[in-house]
C-alpha cells in the first residue's frame, strides 16, 4: 500500500534553546514531518530554502533585530515555491494578517504549536492557507472592506446543503466536524467543500470564508 511522502521543512529560528525545542517537536512528528535544515539568520534561511527546496519554511515572526516577515517577502520575491508557516507569540491580530499580506500561508501562535503544529505543515505543504480557528473570525473582520467580491454573486450557484457546508467551513472546522454536524461522512462533506471552491472560483477555505462573509451568506462569528 503506497504511503504519503513526508513533508518536509525548513526550520528558521535565532533563539538556540528554541530551535532545540522545535527540532525535538518536528523529529516526534515523523514519518509525516521530516526536518531537512536549521537555519538561524535571514541570510542562512534563504540559502538552505533553494538549496534544500523544503515544502514549508518554519519561521520564527521574530529573529533577533530581523523579521520573519522580511524573510518571507524574500523568499516569495524571489521565487520560493514551498510555503512559509510564521510562529509568533505576538497576537492573531494584527500580525496573522500582516503575515498573510507577506506572502505566508499560514500562522500559527506559539501556544498552539504543540496541539497544531502538524496540522498547519502538513496544510501548508499541501498549498493551503492554515489559520487557528480561533484566528480565523478575526481575519474576517480586518478583512470585509478589503475583499471585492465576484460580480456575478456565489449565492445562487449554491445549494442549500453547499450554503450549509460553507457556514461551518467559515467558523473553521474541519471536513471530518463538518460530516459530524451534517450526518454525512467525511468524504461527502470533502466533495461539498471542493465543489463550494470551485463555484466561488478561489483557491482555499480561507478565501471561501472570506467571500462568504463578503457577500452575506453567512453571518461572521466575531468574538
Amino acid at each position: 500500500m503506497a504511503t504519503s511522502l513526508p513533508t518536509t521543512v525548513l526550520l528558521v529560528e535565532d533563539d538556540p534553546l528554541a530551535r532545540h525545542a522545535y527540532r525535538s517537536l518536528l523529529e516526534s512528528l515523523a514519518p509525516s514531518i521530516r526536518l531537512v535544515g536549521e537555519a538561524a539568520s535571514p541570510e542562512a534561511a534563504l540559502e538552505h530554502a533553494f538549496a534544500l527546496q523544503p515544502r514549508v519554511v518554519l519561521v520564527d515572526l521574530q529573529l533577533g533585530t530581523a523579521d520573519g516577515l522580511d524573510l518571507t517577502r524574500g523568499l516569495i520575491h524571489r521565487g520560493f515555491t514551498g510555503g512559509v508557516l510564521v510562529v509568533s507569540v505576538l497576537p492573531d491580530e494584527p500580525y496573522a494578517l500582516r503575515a498573510l499580506e507577506a506572502g505566508a500561508r499560514g500562522y500559527l501562535r506559539k501556544d498552539h504549536v504543540a496541539h497544531e503544529l502538524e496540522r498547519a505543515i502538513r496544510a501548508v505543504g499541501r498549498g493551503e492557507t492554515y489559520l487557528h480557528p480561533a484566528a480565523a473570525p478575526h481575519l474576517v473582520s480586518s478583512l470585509l472592506q478589503a475583499w471585492v467580491p465576484r460580480p456575478t454573486g456565489p449565492r445562487t450557484a449554491l445549494t442549500p446543503r453547499e450554503l450549509e457546508t460553507l457556514a461551518l467551513l467559515t467558523q473553521g472546522l474541519s471536513n471530518k466536524e463538518i460530516a459530524a454536524a451534517l450526518h454525512c461522512s467525511t468524504r461527502t462533506a470533502k466533495a461539498h467543500v471542493s465543489r463550494i471552491l470551485q463555484k466561488l472560483g478561489v483557491e482555499d477555505r480561507t478565501q471561501a470564508a472570506l467571500l462568504a462573509v463578503r457577500c452575506g451568506l453567512v453571518k461572521p462569528q466575531l468574538s
